[in-house]
C-alpha cells in the first residue's frame, strides 16, 4: 500500500503482472517488487483494482471522496467515483464532476474514473464491488435512498460485497490517529488483522489490537483475574507472527473486560482514524450496526480475502 511498491498482504504477497484483466489497471511505472523485509519478490508491471466510492450530491458523499482519495494514493489505485440513481443519468454526472474537483483538491495526482448508472442502489454496489479493491460509503446519501440509515445500505452490501467496505462516518475530513481492530476467536479476524495492520503501515501510524471478553461464559466462582491474564497471554500469542510480518508497526494489544464490543473498541482510543472489524458476511451484526451509528472515524467492515 504504502509507497505504491507492495500490494497488501492481507490480500496475497503479490500479484502476477503477465497478462491484461478487466479487474486492474497498469500503474504508471515499471518497478521492482518487494516484500516488507526487503527482498525481491518479482519484477515487472503491477496492477491495481479501483477504490471505488459512492457519490451523489450530499456532503456525506464529499467526506467519502476525500477519504476514499487518500486511500487510493497509498494504494497507488486510480478512484472511481460511481453514482447510482433511479432518475435521471444526468443529475449523475454533475454530482460526479463535483465529487472530481473535491477528489483533485484532496489528492491532486490521483487519477480518477467516472461512471453513472441507473438502477437499485444496493445490487450495484455490490456488483461494483467485485472488481474493486475497496468500495467507500458515506454515512447518508445513494440517490433515492438519500435520507435512509447508513445501516440499511451498509448491512446489504457489506454482506455481499466482493471487496472491504469502508463507512465514512462525519461531514468533513476524517482524522488522523491511529487504527483499531477488533479480534476474537473466530477465522473473521485474520483477515481484519491482515487489512488493519496494512493500514498502520501505509498511515505510518500504530494499531491497536483490542479483544474484549465477558464472564457471561464462565462458572460461577471463576478468578477474573486468571481468566483475563489468560485472555492477555492468548492474544500476545496469537500477534507474535504478525509482528514478524510487519516489524515496523508498532502493536498496543488491548484485553478489555466488556460485553459491549463496539464500546471498547471506541473507548480504546476516542481519536482513532479507522475502527476495523471482520464480518462474516449476510448482514450486518449487533457490533457492526453499533459502530455505524456511534464512532467517530471510518468503519472498516472486512469479509474474506479479495483483489488489490
Amino acid at each position: 500500500m504504502s509507497g505504491g511498491s507492495r500490494l497488501p498482504l492481507w490480500e496475497k504477497d503479490f500479484m502476477p503482472c503477465a497478462g491484461v484483466t478487466p479487474e486492474g489497471r497498469l500503474s504508471a511505472d515499471v518497478r521492482r517488487c518487494r516484500r516488507r523485509d526487503g527482498r525481491p519478490v518479482m519484477a515487472g508491471i503491477q496492477w491495481r483494482a479501483a477504490v471505488v466510492v459512492g457519490v451523489d450530491s450530499s456532503q456525506s458523499s464529499r467526506a467519502a471522496v476525500r477519504w476514499a482519495a487518500g486511500e487510493a494514493a497509498r494504494r497507488d489505485s486510480v478512484l472511481k467515483l460511481l453514482h447510482i440513481d433511479s432518475g435521471r443519468r444526468d443529475r449523475g454526472v454533475a454530482d460526479n464532476l463535483t465529487a472530481a474537483s473535491v477528489a483533485k483538491e484532496a489528492e491532486p495526482a490521483v487519477p480518477t474514473e467516472h461512471e453513472v448508472k441507473l438502477g437499485e442502489i444496493t445490487g450495484e454496489l455490490v456488483a461494483a464491488s467485485r472488481s474493486a479493491s475497496l468500495l467507500v460509503l458515506g454515512t447518508h446519501g445513494f440517490g433515492a435512498l438519500r435520507g435512509t440509515p447508513i445501516g440499511t445500505v451498509a448491512a446489504e452490501v457489506a454482506g455481499h460485497a466482493g471487496c472491504p467496505v469502508v463507512v465514512v462516518r462525519g461531514l468533513t475530513a476524517p482524522r488522523r490517529g491511529e487504527v483499531v481492530v477488533g479480534v476474537d476467536p473466530s477465522g473473521d479476524s485474520e483477515h481484519a488483522l491482515a487489512f488493519a495492520l496494512d493500514s498502520a503501515s501505509a498511515r505510518n501510524t500504530d494499531l491497536v489490537v483490542v479483544h474484549a471478553w465477558h464472564d457471561g461464559v464462565l462458572e460461577a466462582g471463576a478468578d477474573l483475574a486468571s481468566v483475563e491474564a489468560a485472555e492477555e497471554r492468548a492474544l500476545e500469542d496469537r500477534m507474535a507472527a504478525w509482528r514478524d510480518k510487519y516489524p515496523g508497526v508498532g502493536l498496543r494489544l488491548a484485553v478489555v473486560r466488556d460485553r459491549n464490543v463496539a464500546r471498547a473498541l471506541i473507548r480504546a482510543v476516542p481519536h482513532a482514524g479507522l475502527i476495523v472489524i471482520g464480518s462474516s458476511g449476510g448482514g450486518l451484526g449487533s457490533t457492526a450496526q453499533a459502530l455505524l451509528s456511534r464512532a467517530r472515524c471510518p468503519v472498516a467492515l472486512i469479509g474474506g480475502p479479495a483483489r488489490g
